[in-house]
């Protein structure tokens, strides 16, 4: 495991800010983690960077203890609330950075970094003079100008326009097809959707859930049915096998458990006299889990 936590706490005064988490990251996959505003996932991303000392409780991230310094020369990190200084341009913002990181061959890494966030021929302009956007993608290159094995991204789409968190969402794939491993935090649920591996779920500051995306997101069909021919005697049989319910255009909701009963339910309809025009199997999303999860009677 590229991260691992056991009962990793942090209280401020008496307040517990993370409760006994525990954590199991795999190396080379794309891990989100989610929750409301004021849960605890900042924190728990400061613990885990080393940032932040926690109350009790242990972990390792890259094979070394929380807090090793040495397990910084191969991480990546870009927080959610970051301000860089004004007066600097790009380029002097990434020197900086390549001199606190000590890079051997800096100006490649340099050219690397502003290439892959989008803002070759902008390093020369002064950060403060710089968009949201833009401030977001200098500091994406800050993050991962020491090529990094492990990523923290905490909201790294937030000031982005729909192209801009495309090209955010593309980064991150191509990181995982070398073999990096992203822990993501975001509160845009569709993005993470699209491109986690696996999610874990905290909630006043305790994990309440952890699974693999294909997983979640699999364990409820729900079925759009639109026919003509079906009678009530038709329906209350059905009914004793999925879960059918009427909506007011005359067209029928269903719950299945997988998508292998569908056909059988096709045929059961067609076998019955049914003329069906529509058959529509919807997923659940990772936002209506997330309200099942976390929302207000989480």
């Amino acid at each position: 495991m590229i991260i691992e936590t056991h009962a990793l706490t942090k209280t401020y005064g008496n307040k517990t800010a993370c409760d006994q988490i525990n954590l199991s990251v795999e190396a080379g996959q794309i891990y989100g983690f989610l929750g409301r505003n004021g849960a605890g996932k900042s924190t728990c991303i400061k613990m885990l960077t080393g940032l932040v000392f926690p109350t009790s409780g242990s972990g390792t991230v890259l094979g070394r203890p929380l807090g090793d310094v040495s397990a910084r020369e191969k991480m990546g990190y870009l927080p959610e609330l970051f301000r860089y200084q004004d007066w600097m341009t790009g380029l002097d913002l990434l020197n900086f950075h390549a001199q606190l990181g000590k890079l051997k061959n800096k100006k490649d890494q340099i050219g690397r970094v502003l290439k892959l966030v989008g803002l070759e021929g902008q390093e020369k302009y002064k950060v403060g003079s710089y968009s949201k956007g833009m401030q977001q993608r200098i500091g994406l290159a800050c993050a991962l100008l020491p090529n990094p094995r492990l990523i923290f991204l905490d909201e790294p789409t937030s000031a982005l326009d729909p192209i801009g968190r495309k090209d955010v969402r593309d980064i991150i794939v191509s990181l995982k097809d070398e073999g990096t491993t992203v822990f993501l935090n975001s509160h845009l649920l569709s993005e993470v959707e699209a491109v986690c591996d696996s999610v874990t779920f905290i909630h006043k500051g305790t994990v309440v859930r952890s699974a693999r995306m294909d997983e979640l997101l699999m364990n409820k069909i729900s079925l759009t049915i639109r026919a003509k021919g079906i009678t009530e005697d038709l329906f209350t049989k059905l009914n004793k096998h999925y879960e059918l319910q009427k909506l007011a255009d005359g067209s029928l909701t269903c719950s299945l458990k997988d998508y292998e009963e569908i056909p059988s339910l096709a045929a059961s309809l067609i076998s019955n006299g049914v003329t069906l025009y529509e058959l529509t199997p919807h997923r659940e999303t990772l936002e209506t889990v997330f309200m099942q999860i976390v929302g207000e009677e989480g």
